[in-house]
């Protein structure tokens, strides 16, 4: 009884699936009107959250091997609604984004997101960055730094 059930259920997803693929009568050169979609903020002329970073990238200049600094990126909502980060990203496991608040930025306010950097053993230039997703358009932002890493062994000369 369960073959029969299987092949009378599979019988009739092919006759419904036949029966989508014919009916369509539109030529393919009409084109659907999404001109009722509205994305808030999608023109930046109407209201939305936008992300005003004081700076995105830094220059940490000379750390030493094994050093672990802080580094803090200032963002104000100067938008009309309110601001969610949703997501910090880095690029590397060097880099750790610490806990912000999750919740809502109204307009005009600020928050500041810190990322920590682990120079470990590592030496020399060092370049790494981390992404921030909002609602905001553009929806993601890098933030980036830079810095000289010096060992016992590394030579001063610039």
């Amino acid at each position: 009884m369960k073959a029969w059930s299987s092949t009378k259920s599979s019988g009739f997803m092919a006759a419904a699936g036949m029966l989508l693929l014919c009916s369509c009568t539109s030529p393919s050169s009409e084109r659907v009107d999404a001109s009722f979609i509205h994305i808030p903020g999608a023109t930046q002329k109407s209201g939305g959250p936008q992300a005003v970073w004081a700076s995105d990238s830094m220059d940490l200049g000379l750390l030493a091997a094994g050093e672990t600094v802080e580094i803090p990126y200032l963002l104000t909502n100067k938008g009309d609604a309110p601001l969610v980060i949703s997501q910090v990203k880095p690029s590397c496991g060097c880099t750790v984004a610490q806990g912000w608040d999750e919740g809502p930025l109204p307009p005009g306010d600020s928050r500041t997101i810190t990322l920590t950097f682990d120079a470990g053993d590592r030496v020399g230039e060092v370049s790494e960055q981390a992404t921030v997703a909002t609602n905001a358009i553009p929806s993601s932002t890098l933030l980036k730094f830079t810095a000289r890493v010096l060992g016992p062994d590394t030579d001063m000369q610039p």
